[in-house]
């Protein structure tokens, strides 16, 4: 059976007397504060990440184990722990690893490619073209159809890398709002 978290009235009382020097609230202070952690711990971490959440409440332990002393105890305690408590959730998240990915800027391809075996998709995709802006046109009839680089797209249209990512991403886009109408 589980205790019921202390209040915050009596976490306080109890660490004012253990940085007096009073080992036996300091303890009963410890105990008490582990199911209050744990509460905010689970509201700190995603929910996708509750395996998380007790080493939050460790991490968080520590910091208040090794800085007791500085806490200010005109201040209330709660916002004291929550701002350790959710300084150790982010650097908890920001050590996870990341999913790879290819950077875009990095990419030589973002071909839009037509199906090989499909006769009537070159035509319907010229059709579509036919109702972009010139500019619009060029860009992707060069990238996806005529299979020029990024770079020679860039020196063809007096591009840099990143405005011709915006420049492609925004036709591309209009096309597929097109063929999106078509159907």
């Amino acid at each position: 059976m589980q205790r019921p978290a202390m209040a915050e009235t009596e976490l306080e009382v109890l660490l004012r007397a253990a940085i007096a020097g009073d080992h036996m609230a300091y303890r009963r202070f410890l105990v008490g504060l582990v199911p209050v952690l744990r509460r905010a711990a689970a509201s700190a971490v995603p929910s996708t990440r509750r395996d998380l959440i007790e080493d939050v409440v460790q991490e968080t332990m520590l910091v208040v184990h090794m800085k007791r002393a500085s806490w200010d105890g005109a201040r209330p305690l709660m916002a004291w722990l929550n701002v350790i408590l959710r300084h150790k959730a982010i650097d908890l998240l920001r050590r996870l690893p990341r999913a790879p990915h290819d950077p875009l800027d990095q990419s030589d391809s973002m071909a839009l490619a037509a199906p090989a075996t499909d006769p009537i998709a070159r035509p319907v995709l010229e059709q579509l073209l036919e109702r972009l802006s010139a500019r619009d046109q060029a860009l992707i009839r060069g990238h996806a159809l005529e299979g020029m680089t990024d770079s020679d797209l860039c020196q063809a249209h007096g591009l840099t890398p990143g405005a011709l990512r915006v420049a492609l991403h925004r036709a591309l886009g209009r096309l597929a709002a097109l063929a999106r109408e078509k159907d």
